[in-house]
This record gives structure tokens, sequence and C-alpha cells, in this order.
């Protein structure tokens, strides 16, 4: 019993340090557009199929389905953004077009979407789409004279 539990340990201690790229910038990136309420996210090799949940600073895990709706999407754009940034490091780089991301975001959640894509921004060109005028001084306050907006009437 003890081995098999110090084996089981062991295991997972190493696939928490060796832990692929994408699943660590992905951690990164979504403990930032969630202010810290999620730290990290995990990876359960135990279950068929495999099943990913974001673990809170408590250590709870969450899984996708106990999220709400604005984590997951929080979740997903920090998924999409690791492996752009991935894929970046390995080829020319392409704009990001992004339209209405953060349509599920509070003010907060907005913010915290926009300086992902201002670190996005220091990869590739990042062209953001929105009919949501309120984020304009948002995105200004985080992109500054970098940021050009235009008004499409």
């Amino acid at each position: 019993y003890t081995a098999a539990k110090l084996l089981r340990w062991s295991i997972e201690r190493f696939r928490e340090s060796k832990q692929g790229p994408m699943l660590a910038r992905a951690s990164e990136v979504f403990y930032g557009l969630t202010a810290g309420a999620f730290k990290k996210l995990a990876v359960d090799y135990e279950s068929e199929p495999l099943k990913l949940s974001g673990q809170r600073a408590t250590g709870e895990l969450v899984d996708i389905e106990g999220m709400s709706e604005g984590t997951r999407d929080q979740l997903y754009l920090a998924l999409r953004l690791a492996a752009l940034e991935l894929h970046l490091q390995q080829t020319a780089p392409l704009p990001f077009i992004a339209d209405d991301l953060f349509i599920n975001y509070d003010d907060s959640r907005a913010r915290a979407g926009l300086a992902a894509l201002a670190r996005l921004s220091e990869m590739t060109q990042v062209i953001f789409l929105s009919h949501h005028a309120h984020l304009v001084p948002v995105a200004q306050s985080i992109f500054g004279d970098d940021l050009h907006v235009v008004n499409l009437s």
C-alpha cells in the first residue's frame, strides 16, 4: 500500500514538473485572466478521456462543467493564446484577429483579457473588433499610444 501510494505521488510530481509548455503557458494566462482565482490548470491523467480542470488557490479542482460561462470563456482564451504563442515561436507571425472576445466578460475580466492581448501584441499584430464602445477607454489604459482605434459608422 505504501509503495503504491509513493509511486502515485512520484508520478504526479513528475507530471507537474514536466508538464507541457502549452499547459504551463495556458496556466499562466488563465491565472492572469481570472485575477488569481485559479492558480493553474491541471490534467487528470487517471480519467478516460483525460480531464482538464482549474485549480483554485485553495487547491480545490474545478471541472470545466463547474465553471461559470465567463470563466469557461477565459479558459478557452487562455488555451488559444498559449497555443498561438507557442506557434509564433516557430513561424512567421500573422495578425491575430479577435471579434468580440469579451462578450461574456465583466469590466474587470475584459481588462484582464485586454492585458493578455497586449502581451500577445508584443509577438504579433492584434486586431480587436468590438461594438462595445465602453471597452475603448479600458483598452487605451492598457495599450497607451500603441492603440489605434478605428470607428466604423
